[in-house]
């Protein structure tokens, strides 16, 4: 390359130009948390295709939008611990997220605590529940029962506590309850906002089982049969739901001598068959459900007692007690003769008059028959007859 020549560069790509970014378009979402139900704006170039629910630590229900629809509709949510809602939707064939946070409104402490339901004699349903350990003097609780098929919700019939909170809950009438159930615990007063509590109910959990009846033994030769009659429930309950336990005893033993319970499986007939040869001593027997599912059983049934039922002690104590008759009778009799002895020493008979006729051995009988008394004649008396002399 010769002097005087220049090198020319090669010219610089002008810049690329920097489109402005578009803002995420807003979907407006809102939830109501009595329905259960996510709500967003309808737009023709908006489609959601999902709605999650994500809670720290537990499962993520999801649910889609029915079609043509701009909501999502939970099926059941627990919602007094809060939790956070998400949609997924498609805009412009763009992919966004927008989430909401769901939150108990109140301050933290002022919800009713230990709620529990339960179920008693298959007809009556009763709830317990204690107010916040920070709820201001004047909070009143308020119970509602939502049935989950139906969406339908009603309040407490009747209210159980003093005259200034409610503290539990009495359902005469368990027509309307269905088989599962969502509560809600609200709670107001005056000085400031109180959370609510929720729970959901499932009958056959919340059911509290009554003792089996009409419990009868029947026995041969050479075993015994319990039957009886399952626990009437409120819940719909096969046979294959109980569990039951026996306990059979022999009566008047030891307590360290008591035979074991008897773990029975459910059978569609309601009975137990045992060995049992006779002679058979007088036995009780009892009975208590259970329910598979959990570990709560119901109250031991009435004792009925099978066997041989002559004498409900055992053979030793009848033969100790007609030993001990015999003794005391023994005794008794003998003191008896022992006064009568006593009694002949201190007062002797008293003789009698001994007629010398018929009291000698040597009287004959025929002399006697023929014995007659002599009868004298008594001689004439001579009577002086006196005549006063008148001068």
């Amino acid at each position: 390359m010769g002097t005087g020549e220049v090198c020319a560069r090669p010219p610089e790509s002008p810049a690329p130009a920097v489109t402005p970014q578009e803002p995420e378009p807003e979907l407006n979402v809102t939830f109501n948390p009595r329905t259960w139900t996510l709500t967003w704006a309808c737009r023709e170039n908006v489609t959601v295709t999902m709605c999650i629910v994500t809670k720290a630590g537990g499962p993520r229900p999801s649910t889609k939008p029915r079609k043509d629809a701009c909501g999502c509709t939970f099926r059941r949510l627990l919602l007094h611990q809060g939790l956070s809602l998400e949609v997924q939707a498609t805009v412009n064939r763009t992919v966004i997220r927008q989430k909401l946070a769901y939150v108990n409104p109140g301050a933290n402490g002022t919800a009713a605590q230990n709620l529990s339901c339960s179920i008693h004699l298959a007809s009556v349903m009763m709830c317990t529940w204690e107010p916040g350990p920070v709820a201001p003097p004047d909070v009143q609780y308020y119970l509602y029962i939502k049935d989950l098929s139906e969406r339908t919700e009603w309040e407490c019939p009747q209210y159980l506590g003093d005259s200034v909170v409610h503290t539990g809950c009495r359902v005469q009438n368990l027509s309307g309850l269905p088989s599962e159930s969502y509560v809600l615990l609200n709670g107001t007063s005056r000085r400031e906002a109180i959370q609510f509590l929720d729970a959901m109910l499932d009958s056959k959990e919340i059911e509290r089982l009554s003792a089996p009846h009409n419990i009868t033994v029947t026995c041969n030769a050479s075993h015994c049969r319990v039957t009886w009659r399952r626990p009437r429930t409120w819940a719909r309950l096969s046979f294959w739901d109980f569990k039951y336990e026996l306990d059979i005893q022999r009566q008047n033993v030891d307590p360290g001598r008591r035979n074991p319970t008897i773990s029975v499986s459910s059978n569609a007939d309601d009975k137990y068959d045992f060995p049992s040869p006779e002679p058979r001593p007088l036995h009780t027997a009892r009975i208590r459900a259970g329910d598979v599912r959990s570990d709560k059983w119901s109250p031991w049934s009435p004792e009925v007692t099978f066997g041989s039922g002559e004498s409900r002690f055992p053979l030793l104590y009848v033969y100790v007690a007609v030993v001990l008759l015999t003794v005391f009778c023994a005794l008794g009799l003998g003191f008896a003769c022992k006064r009568v002895v006593h009694a002949r020493s201190l007062f002797p008979p008293i003789p009698q008059i001994k007629d010398k006729v018929t009291d000698s051995d040597a009287a004959d009988p025929q002399t006697l028959s023929n014995f007659e008394p002599s009868v004298q004649k008594a001689e004439p008396e001579e009577f002086t007859s006196v005549e006063e002399v008148r001068t």
